[in-house]
């Protein structure tokens, strides 16, 4: 049984239980114990189809709503699921964002690449492809290591007014940025649950 499939009955399971805390404990633990249970068999079975079972078991909004109304609560319809955004559209918004000041000199282009920026960590931090740990590492190394080259080179070069380094080492430095960029979103893409 590969990791994979195993951390997504884990997932599974725990949305389940989030989605039950209405229930008693006991309750919810023999769900949950009920629950495994069946997906443990299913996947004796059939084994590298987990998805497949999950689905077929059904949503864990809809399982947590009918073992309420089985026991005697009445429970509000399940919401539908916010719909998810691509995996992609964040990252693609991060390699933009760390690309588009470099377009030019208007300014407009880096308050649009500081509004693209700032829509990309929210959704990456809003996003269901990613653990925590994953999320900060991705964003660290796509936003905050080019966000902190960006001040040293401002306070260390501009600031001083050393216009012979300045252009010497804009273009360096926008290249690495965008480097840092392009590895923290690429990190990000192949770390995402599929």
């Amino acid at each position: 049984m590969k990791t994979d499939d195993n951390t997504l009955v884990r997932e599974y399971l725990a949305t389940v239980e989030r989605e039950s805390t209405a229930l008693p404990p006991a309750a919810r633990q023999e769900l949950l114990a009920d629950l495994s249970e069946h997906i443990e068999v299913a996947r004796a079975e059939r084994p590298g189809d987990v998805r497949a079972i999950l689905h077929e078991v059904g949503d864990p909004r809809t399982i947590a709503s009918t073992a309420l109304q089985e026991l005697g609560h009445t429970a509000t319809p399940p919401t539908p699921m916010r719909r998810r955004s691509p995996a992609w559209l964040p990252l693609l918004l991060l390699v933009l964002s760390g690309a588009l000041p470099y377009a030019g000199d208007h300014v407009l282009l880096s308050w649009i690449s500081l509004a693209m920026k700032i829509t990309a960590v929210v959704m990456v931090c809003r996003s269901h492809y990613w653990t925590a740990a994953r999320k900060w590492a991705g964003l660290a190394l796509a936003t905050l290591l080019p966000a902190t080259m960006n001040v040293i080179w401002y306070l260390a070069v501009v600031v001083p007014r050393n216009y012979d380094v300045i252009d010497t080492w804009r273009w360096p430095g926008a290249v690495t940025g965008l480097l840092l960029t392009l590895a923290g979103a690429g990190w990000l893409w192949r770390t995402r649950a599929r």
